[in-house]
């Protein structure tokens, strides 16, 4: 999403202890998968949980977006990393409370147990966040640290670290990767006077 804003990892921390348990666990899957967020609020808690009620090791995610413009339904399957996991546990078990512990239970719920809709979620992170954020700064923040990881790591390969974020992200196009990540002109041209002026 264009304009969309990523946020830092050390300020995602802060804001999961400050979210209502429900979005601290939206919020966890979000920034640690870069699912989109119709695919973390279609997920019900067979999806989650083992049958004898732990957190799966690996969570296959329904591809939305894919499936309506294949028609297949394809999943791809994403582990949640150990120190976001509480976050999601504490929800599923507040929600076992509640009276909503059978396994085609949706995880997120809105008002009267229906599915909990992208413009709440919106406007609950808006709430939190300020303008430039909404519900896509979870998939613009993995995607952030992908890259940062992935050029790391293949410092004498940028192309390798660019198509190993479009896999994550699962975009079908490294050019959408490249402005997903603000990968602008001017951000090129700015990088080029940084650089080349000093030379001259």
């Amino acid at each position: 999403m264009p304009g969309m804003r990523s946020l830092p990892l050390a300020e995602v921390v802060r804001l999961l202890s400050k979210l209502p348990g429900k979005y601290a666990a939206v919020a966890a899957i979000g920034v640690t998968t870069g699912c989109r967020i119709t695919e973390i609020l279609s997920l019900r808690r067979f999806d989650l949980l083992t049958p004898d009620g732990r957190l799966k090791e690996r969570i296959a995610f329904l591809k939305l977006k894919a499936a309506k413009k294949t028609k297949k339904v394809t999943h791809r399957k994403l582990a949640i990393p150990e120190a976001y996991r509480p976050y999601i546990l504490r929800h599923l078990v507040a929600e076992e409370k509640r009276g909503y512990d059978r396994p085609d239970d949706l995880v997120f719920r809105g008002q009267l147990g229906k599915a909990l809709s992208r413009r709440t979620a919106y406007r609950i992170f808006r709430d939190y966040l300020g303008e430039g954020y909404g519900t896509h700064w979870m998939r613009k923040t993995f995607a952030q640290e992908l890259f940062r990881y992935f050029i790391n790591q293949n410092m004498s390969d940028p192309m390798r670290a660019l198509e190993l974020t479009r896999q994550a992200l699962g975009h079908a196009r490294i050019d959408t990767t490249v402005k997903y990540l603000g990968i602008t002109e001017t951000a090129i041209d700015d990088a080029q006077k940084a650089i080349f002026n000093k030379e001259a």
